[in-house]
């Protein structure tokens, strides 16, 4: 039979499958679909092909109609060869240990191996001469030339960027001012997906022309930094301090050792300020971003430091002359509202109360910020006036252990006010919270002036105490021993630390 030699490809693809189907199987990996296709069309055609040669009831092939089906058979066994081995090539080379063959040349690979044996199956078996039709197509091999001009330079320059390779998927990236993670790239475009999940296609020859920045190279550790324009009538030293303390108690967070809080320019009466970390993950960029100045902006606002409008235009409305005095009574009235609403500090009367609400502050913390550190030194109360905090305490272990939640109206740091105490727990916002702060000071002046509010005070916070975790209560060792000596013996102590008579 006339090239009958024609039909061993598909012996030899069936062949090269069943080795692919174990080497799979060993490996535990999932054959394409394509392949599999592949291989059941094969083998239909092929024994389709031998039942109605061998068979004489059926109608007889002429040498044309036999040659065309057997060059059909002969095609789709050598694809099925090539698909399987390109296969084995990507699982075992680019899977497994990480060689660097681009997926999409293995298949132009493939196409023009398969262009070049379609081309000489037509001289052997058809005995076409290609020469005179290769002259003959000069004219239209131009024109189809000129109109694939783009994809042709989007071809090369996709296997220039996959010879270079600048990236691969799943890297994060910034081309063409676009950023985002690489989905996938093929022999004419590139795909990214970005943040807000859009997905944009670039051409080879675009992603080729462009800057390209690798965000997961060397490493995926990167360095960001975020910038701030303040007055220049704050001390750079104490903004930069002040922005190290922002981001000191995020566990997320690593400052950069040299870079840390910088000095990045000054200019038109602002002085622009970095704050450099690193950052684990990329993707968890605009997140991060987000705590960092979260943070910066609570803690400024605490220091007294508060970002100048950046657009320069500033309203002009005319100020009372009294404006500055009159916004300080304001305050005073809503710090004295505040504490006259918390019925253990009934002990005070209206004119002590508002003497001790002139003397107090009022601090903003955001979640997650820590208001104060088991082991600290301390001399201040904070009274909760909206949100909620936790308290942790240290087990004998080292490790910070959850004690209790404290709510609006709630009060710790009371041992360090009275006696120096250094903080027995760590106290950590759990949601936007406002406290009023009380310092030694301010309690010392009230109590100098009427020193019988003491033990009404003491009294109101053990009354308080109560409501607070036993837990709390054990881990102040010292403020036992005092109690165990006695209730005046306790008083005594505070009123020598606070030097009331």
């Amino acid at each position: 039979m006339p090239f009958a030699w024609m039909l061993n490809i598909v012996w030899i693809a069936l062949a090269v499958v069943v080795l692919v189907f174990f080497l799979s199987r060993l490996l535990k990996a999932r054959l394409p679909f394509g392949l599999i296709g592949s291989m059941i069309l094969t083998l239909l055609v092929s024994q389709g092909l031998l039942f109605w040669l061998s068979n004489n009831t059926l109608p007889t092939l002429n040498n044309a109609q036999r040659n065309v089906w057997l060059t059909v058979t002969f095609l789709l066994g050598l694809s099925t060869i090539l698909r399987a081995i390109k296969w084995t090539l990507l699982e075992l080379l680019v899977n497994r240990r990480s060689v660097k063959i681009p997926p999409f040349l293995l298949d132009i690979s493939e196409w023009f191996i398969m262009l070049f044996v379609i081309l000489l199956t037509i001289r052997l078996v058809f005995g076409v001469e290609l020469t005179g039709l290769l002259v003959t197509s000069t004219v239209a091999s131009a024109i189809i030339g000129l109109a694939l001009q783009d994809t042709l330079g989007n071809l090369i320059s996709g296997i220039s960027l996959q010879i270079e390779a600048p990236f691969s998927a799943d890297d994060w990236v910034e081309i063409d001012g676009i950023e985002g993670i690489i989905v996938r790239q093929n022999w004419r475009t590139l795909t990214l997906l970005t943040r807000e999940d859009h997905r944009v296609m670039l051409t080879n020859s675009t992603v080729a022309e462009s800057k390209i920045i690798n965000y997961s190279r060397p490493t995926n550790r990167q360095i960001q930094t975020v910038y701030l324009t303040l007055s220049e009538s704050y001390s750079p030293n104490l903004v930069k301090r002040t922005l190290v303390e922002a981001v000191t108690g995020l566990e997320e967070v690593i400052l950069h050792p040299r870079l840390r809080s910088h000095v990045v320019s000054m200019q038109d009466g602002c002085v622009t300020y970095g704050l450099s970390y690193w950052l684990d993950d990329y993707s968890d960029k605009v997140v991060m971003r987000d705590k960092v100045l979260t943070r910066a902006w609570f803690t400024l606002h605490r220091a007294g430091i508060h970002i100048p409008d950046p657009t320069g235009d500033y309203k002009v409305s005319l100020v009372p002359e009294k404006a500055s005095q009159l916004a300080l009574e304001a305050r005073q009235e809503r710090l004295f509202d505040m504490m006259n609403s918390l019925h253990w500090l009934d002990v005070l009367s209206e004119s002590q109360l508002r003497q001790l609400a002139s003397r107090t502050a009022v601090s903003t913390y955001t979640s997650g910020e820590q208001l104060v550190k088991q082991g600290d030194p301390g001399d201040s109360l904070f009274i909760i006036n909206k949100g909620a905090v936790s308290v942790y305490v240290r087990s004998a272990d080292g490790r910070s252990v959850y004690a209790n939640q404290l709510n609006a109206g709630d009060f710790f740091g009371e041992m360090s006010l009275l006696t120096g105490e250094a903080r027995s727990a760590s106290i950590r916002a759990n949601e936007e919270t406002e406290v009023i702060i009380i310092d030694k000071e301010a309690f010392a002046t009230v109590l100098t002036q009427d020193p019988t509010i003491l033990e009404r005070f003491v009294t109101a916070l053990e009354r308080r105490q109560e409501g607070i975790s036993q837990r709390l209560q054990e881990d102040s060792a010292m403020r036992r021993r005092e109690m165990e000596n006695g209730r005046d013996a306790f008083i005594q102590r505070i009123r020598r630390y606070l030097r009331v008579p």
